[in-house]
């Protein structure tokens, strides 16, 4: 009850510090938005009842806070900003507002991901379910034929050219499905390998690191950090409890192997050309190693521009994000729809803005800025409320269901990216999740009623 009566304060303090927020740069005041997130995830945790707070929320609060707070109160006022990115116009008397609404939508997000806490404050026990080795077998073989055929179908070459050769990242071929399979296989297996015997886990785990590695390899990130996230929160949660140190020690070594990927993601294998890139970094604040996280600020500042000047778009930027389970309909609606490609889906507005309609590639987005010109501010504390107790009602329904677990387990893969990211969670990754998830069990429950009755 406790954290419940804190986040209520912290929303309205977080409401009233939109309302009057300035309309120009105020050094003062985005420390002070700044302080507020920090208190409240602090107090967050603190007064949590969760044993294991290893999860979603704490990923996202470390993404969010590089996001959305850094740049503001780091680099703003030196104006000593040397990465492209900020080469792109956008208005800087937004910055305090912005940022303010960010403080804003994540005060609601964090009153959402409380409030079930008044009725159940203690952590859930062991899933009640159980999963297989057949069925967890089945996880395997789906994700190394999609990833055999994903190679032979050109998916592979692909991908390496994109990083190494600046091939356009938006090109779609018949590897793509091959690639989304491969990327829900993995994620299945990542998801239950601690629900496996613990002598049977290492295996895939070592299967799982090398898919890692060799992703990375290419210059492509998403998949591997999402991975690692759902290993370390499921290790947390069903093998070992870290401790805060040892969290520490992982999100610093992670964040220096995600800074070496994205500076040498160019260069392919060539070991030279490491070395010659390696030897010219430098690195002038403390907070350019996260540099890839900081630069999507500049996303939430250029939508609030447009959102002040043009109206409310609401659902139309979620069109094709809504239309993507389904294979090839985003592309009918794009090309029988009289609404330009970038109005139809949330993270291409801010790459059209920068770019124009011709980009070979995009800058991403921001989840705050893609609310507020949807929606505006209401409808953002509305979305962003929504979003926490989405994230709450998951953790707890995944002990009594498999599909809720592997809901949560989902989100938690993608917390580092979800700040960045279009505000509607990706719906073709969790309903092709889901349905490879039910098509699995369904296969191996029949199996074992046709083996029980002969």
């Amino acid at each position: 009850m406790l954290t419940y009566l804190l986040n209520i304060a912290f929303a309205i303090a977080a409401t009233m510090l939109y309302i009057k927020a300035p309309w120009n740069y105020s050094y003062t005041y985005c420390v002070l938005l700044m302080s507020m997130f920090i208190a409240q995830n602090v107090l967050y945790f603190a007064t949590n009842k969760r044993q294991n707070w290893l999860g979603f929320e704490f990923f996202f609060a470390l993404s969010f806070f590089l996001v959305n707070f850094i740049y503001p109160v780091f680099y703003a006022p030196t104006e000593r900003i040397y990465w492209s990115f900020f080469s792109f116009q956008f208005n800087d008397n937004y910055v305090t507002r912005a940022t303010a609404l960010a403080y804003f939508g994540y005060a609601w997000y964090l009153l959402g991901a409380t409030r079930i806490l008044q009725l159940q404050r203690e952590d859930p026990s062991e899933p009640t379910f159980t999963i297989t080795m057949r069925q967890y077998i089945w996880f395997f073989g789906i994700t190394m034929v999609a990833w055999l055929l994903f190679v032979v179908t050109g998916g592979w070459a692909a991908l390496q050219s994109v990083y190494a050769e600046g091939s356009n990242l938006r090109t779609v071929g018949i590897y793509s499905y091959f690639n989304n399979i491969f990327t829900i296989g993995c994620y299945l297996m990542a998801v239950f390998l601690f629900r496996l015997p613990k002598q049977k886990w290492w295996f895939y785990l070592l299967v799982l690191v090398s898919f890692m590695l060799i992703i990375m390899s290419a210059g492509s990130r998403q998949l591997a950090v999402g991975l690692a996230l759902i290993l370390i929160a499921g290790f947390s949660m069903y093998v070992y409890h870290l401790k805060w140190w040892q969290v520490g020690t992982i999100v610093a070594g992670g964040s220096v192997i995600l800074f070496l990927v994205m500076m040498l993601r160019t260069e392919g294998l060539d070991m030279s050309a490491w070395h010659q890139k390696l030897a010219h970094i430098k690195l002038v604040e403390f907070w350019d190693i996260y540099e890839d996280l900081i630069v999507n600020d500049v996303n939430l500042l250029r939508l609030y521009g447009w959102a002040q000047v043009h109206e409310l778009t609401w659902f139309q930027g979620m069109t094709l994000d809504i239309s993507s389970p389904i294979p090839g309909l985003a592309g009918y609606i794009i090309a029988n729809s009289n609404v330009p490609p970038q109005m139809l889906h949330g993270g291409d507005l801010p790459t059209y803005l920068f770019m124009g309609p011709d980009a070979t590639w995009g800058t991403g987005t921001n989840m705050i800025g893609e609310a507020y010109r949807s929606f505006g501010a209401v409808g953002t504390a509305i979305a962003m409320f929504l979003i926490g107790v989405w994230v709450k009602e998951s953790f707890y329904r995944a002990k009594n269901s498999v599909y809720w677990y592997l809901m949560y387990f989902l989100l938690v893969g993608h917390a580092l990216i979800y700040p960045r990211a279009p505000l509607l969670f990706d719906p073709r990754l969790v309903t092709w999740s889901l349905l490879l998830l039910a098509i699995v069990m369904g296969i191996s429950h029949i199996k074992k009623r046709k083996e029980e009755t002969a």
